[in-house]
């Protein structure tokens, strides 16, 4: 007697229905590291944390000026990095967007400068920001300058 039972399919946990993201006029940087994307129309919310409070840590008066000016420069740095980031992923899947290329070289440009001007104010962020900061060419460099541990804000 020949077998008649059917597999039984596995079943499928998931099914998804991904509309093809278009353009759309970018949020400012603040805005897009605050809300997690760079696109509003991507900014779905599903959780919403509660706002953050900057994580300086008080120093004396003398040590207050330099920390809030190397936060601000690490705040700025760190808005450009992120854009450049979900713009990446975005110029992925659409890589001949002039409006995302466009703003993928302006905020590329944005981040070398930033990173060379930490360097030269500060120390070195990364290791080719040690030639375009204008650090000491005498010396390595690398591990000058606080780690976020020793007292360096984040």
């Amino acid at each position: 007697m020949p077998n008649t039972t059917k597999p039984i399919p596995s079943p499928s946990l998931a099914m998804v229905n991904i509309k093809k993201q278009e353009w759309c006029e970018p949020y400012d940087l603040c805005t897009a590291l605050k809300e997690g994307t760079i696109f509003p129309c991507l900014n779905l919310t599903f959780y919403k944390a509660p706002p953050g409070d900057s994580n300086v840590k008080k120093t004396s008066d003398s040590d207050e000026k330099l920390q809030l000016n190397r936060e601000s420069f690490l705040s700025k740095l760190t808005e450009v990095s992120f854009a450049l980031n979900d713009l990446t992923l975005y110029l992925d899947t659409h890589p001949t967007c002039e409006n995302g290329l466009t703003l993928f070289h302006t905020l590329m440009k944005e981040r070398l400068e930033l990173l060379a001007s930490f360097a030269g104010e500060f120390y070195p962020l990364t290791q080719s920001s040690m030639i375009t900061g204008e650090c000491d060419p005498e010396t390595y460099g690398w591990g000058e300058g606080p780690a976020p541990w020793e007292g360096a804000c984040i």
